[in-house]
């Protein structure tokens, strides 16, 4: 499915961090709270979250993932997409970086792309705009000269996974345990050689 035609998806800038920022707490907030209306019900500390960096959204997406999504999308060795409505109201984002080993921590590893924070706002949910993002880190992975791509998802995440799938990831069987102690899986993509 395409994006909407109100939705362009393109390069984040330095400007977009903290409002991607916020739609990973708020994507977050809604994944962990199915069935809410405006998906921010009982959290409105998310949903009130300024923009502008100048307090993180508390409540379910606690202030140490706030700073570390920030961090990592303002890291120079990270790149990523957004979306955006003609509005210019930013409604999904997701980032890509070099893969390294020991949970990101260690030494890089050659032509493995980690893809992290594919994230839309709960409201955009279902129109196609998770496919694009994700499509548009693929193909600046395989321009980067990238070989592979991985990624984790939480297991109970089957929206997400069915996504990967139709993409042409492929579960390998790994599975770890999250920052925030959910169960995650791993799936991973050979890109085309160039």
């Amino acid at each position: 499915m395409a994006a909407p035609p109100d939705v362009l998806v393109r390069p984040g800038t330095p400007t977009d961090v903290n409002a991607a920022s916020l739609v990973v707490a708020q994507a977050d907030a809604a994944r962990l709270s199915p069935g809410t209306g405006d998906h921010s019900e009982g959290h409105p500390e998310v949903s009130e979250a300024v923009t502008d960096g100048s307090r993180p959204p508390l409540g379910p997406t606690s202030e140490t993932g706030w700073e570390r999504t920030r961090e990592r999308l303002a890291d120079e060795r990270t790149f990523f997409f957004v979306a955006e409505r003609a509005d210019g109201a930013i409604v999904g984002a997701a980032a890509g970086m070099g893969g390294r080993l020991d949970g990101g921590r260690g030494e890089a590893i050659p032509g493995l792309c980690h893809v992290s924070m594919v994230s839309v706002h709960p409201d955009e949910w279902g129109r196609g705009i998770g496919g694009r993002l994700l499509s548009a880190v693929m193909a600046e992975a395989g321009e980067r000269g990238l070989e592979r791509i991985q990624l984790f998802t939480h297991d109970d995440n089957f929206r997400a996974r069915a996504l990967y799938e139709r993409l042409g990831f492929h579960l390998t069987g790994e599975t770890a345990i999250s920052s925030s102690a959910e169960h995650i899986v791993r799936y991973l993509l050979l890109l085309p050689p160039t």
